[in-house]
């Protein structure tokens, strides 16, 4: 799925319930950001490479190659949306000044990439009930994607959709105020 909103719905009800302790920025980025790879091929016409296996072979060409596999997530995407978070936390005063009312939480970094890390896993998890060029195994072997389902993935959609609102109150009494005033 190339960068939509629609990665949204599944991450909302996680970070509402937990805002205190993962790093929203970290979270968001990496919940988004790995669809870099489909956008690039879809609308930049980037053609997909040939990508060698290291136990033989060559990666299923397609627009979730790369980026779209739980090693990628390990230490490609999480790592990446890791250290984008840290680069652009030196912009603590610039977004302080936008939004005055704000509370800046400092984070961890093991707090920062766990978060990084749990959005990266959030969309994944949402696109193997979609998508049929995801390799599981990547970049060892070549993985058919088991978990195609689109009743499953309109069953997250729609739960995700339903758990918005309830998982903000719980998330508000949970950790004591609104996720909309802390940063990042």
């Amino acid at each position: 799925m190339p960068v939509t909103p629609f990665h949204l719905f599944p991450a909302l009800p996680v970070y509402f319930v937990f805002y205190r302790r993962l790093n929203g920025l970290a979270f968001f980025l990496s919940t988004f950001l790995i669809d870099l790879e489909p956008f690039i091929y879809m609308f930049l016409g980037v053609p997909f490479p040939t990508v060698p296996l290291l136990f033989g072979g060559f990666a299923r060409q397609g627009y979730h190659m790369i980026t779209h596999s739980p090693f990628s997530v390990l230490v490609l995407v999480s790592p990446a949306m890791f250290t984008l978070t840290k680069f652009l936390e030196l912009g603590k005063p610039l977004l302080l000044n936008i939004f005055p009312s704000a509370e800046w939480v400092n984070y961890s970094w093991r707090r920062t990439f766990f978060s990084a890390l749990l959005g990266s896993f959030i969309h994944l998890g949402w696109d193997v009930t979609m998508h049929c060029d995801i390799n599981l195994g990547f970049p060892f072997v070549d993985i058919m994607n088991p978990f195609i389902n689109s009743n499953a993935s309109s069953m997250i959609l729609i739960a995700s959709i339903a758990l918005i609102l309830p998982t903000y109150f719980v998330g508000k009494k949970f950790n004591g105020g609104s996720p909309f005033k802390k940063l990042p």
